[in-house]
Parts: C-alpha cells; sequence; structure tokens
C-alpha cells in the first residue's frame, strides 16, 4: 500500500512559528470572544495535515478537499473556519465540517473529537483523529493544557494502525510521543 507523499517544505509555516502565530489569531474581531485554548487549537488543526500521509486512495481526485470534521458540540465557533480559509495542503483545499456523531463514512481526513463524543467510529480508518481529552484521549493526537500552554501527545502506534505517517518533525514538538512497536 502505497503513501501520498508530501514535501516537508510545503508547509507555510513551521510549527514553532506557527504557535507564535496562532495566538495572533485573538486580534480578530470574531476571536475577541473566544477562549485563546480554542485558537491555538484551531490553528495547530489547520496545520496537522501538512505533516501527515495518507494511505494512497484516501482522495478521490488530486484536487479533492481534506475534510477537517469537528464532531459533537463545536467550541470553535467562527475560529476554525477562519483558521482553514485559503489553506491547501498539496493542492487539497482544506475544508471544515462540523458532524453532531462520528461515521466512517463521513469523509473526514481529520476528525476534531469532542470529550462527550466516543471515536470508536474513526478507529483503524484512515482518518487523523484529535481528541480534546488530554491524557485520557484514544485519538492519534491528543490536545493537553500544560503550563497553561497548548501542547499535544502523539500516539504514533494508532498512526500506524490507522495507516497513517506521521512526520518526524510533528513528532519533535510534541509533548509526548507513543512509540509505534516494531514490527
Amino acid at each position: 500500500m502505497g503513501t501520498v507523499t508530501r514535501s516537508r517544505r510545503s508547509a507555510p509555516l513551521s510549527l514553532r512559528v506557527f504557535a507564535w502565530l496562532a495566538a495572533m489569531l485573538l486580534a480578530s474581531p470574531a476571536a475577541a470572544d473566544a477562549p485563546l485554548e480554542y485558537a491555538v487549537k484551531a490553528a495547530y488543526l489547520t496545520k496537522f495535515p501538512f505533516y501527515i500521509d495518507w494511505p494512497a486512495g484516501s482522495f478521490s481526485a488530486p484536487n479533492s478537499p481534506v475534510v477537517l470534521c469537528v464532531v459533537g458540540e463545536d467550541p470553535f465557533g467562527p475560529l476554525l473556519d477562519e483558521a482553514a480559509a485559503g489553506q491547501q495542503v498539496q493542492g487539497h483545499p482544506l475544508v471544515v465540517r462540523r458532524l453532531k456523531s462520528p461515521s466512517r463514512e463521513s469523509g473526514c481526513h481529520e476528525a476534531f473529537i469532542t470529550s462527550d463524543v466516543r471515536s470508536d467510529a474513526f478507529q483503524h480508518s484512515s482518518t487523523l483523529v484529535v481528541t480534546d481529552a488530554g491524557g485520557a484521549g484514544n485519538g492519534i493526537i491528543n490536545f493537553v493544557l500544560k503550563d497553561n500552554r497548548v501542547r499535544f501527545i502523539i500516539d504514533e502506534e494508532a498512526a500506524v494502525q490507522s495507516g497513517l505517517t506521521v512526520s518526524s518533525r510533528l513528532l519533535s514538538v510534541a509533548l509526548a510521543v507513543k512509540p509505534k512497536t516494531a514490527r
């Protein structure tokens, strides 16, 4: 099974610079009422796809969108839409879709699962599951708050089981990584 490869140079910003820029979202009138935590999480969610390789066949056409789904209660409001506006991942436009409940047939490439929803529907699918459940999350990427900063933990084994490859650049900025097991 081949992978869709991407040049890591295609990411518009490094993750370290990007975290600083995420804080600048607060200058937006829509972000003025939203907590900083969700402005930063929205920015991360729109950058994660630059550091993921999906299996061949994940996109029906070379210009099919990368679909970022919010599953459950939406904590972002317009922040996520603003962060995703105009983003392209290797020629794939980034689009946001909101779902009340998870479904494998939803076409999500990345799914942000709120703490009130179980992520089992996406298990072993080629969906990058991101949770807001901290260290107790069962996603591939789990957001945590550490020293009043939004950070994330990556479960590389869960990524492998889903057929996804996480870039070493993303792994290097994670708070912690659960490594993949030797095959």
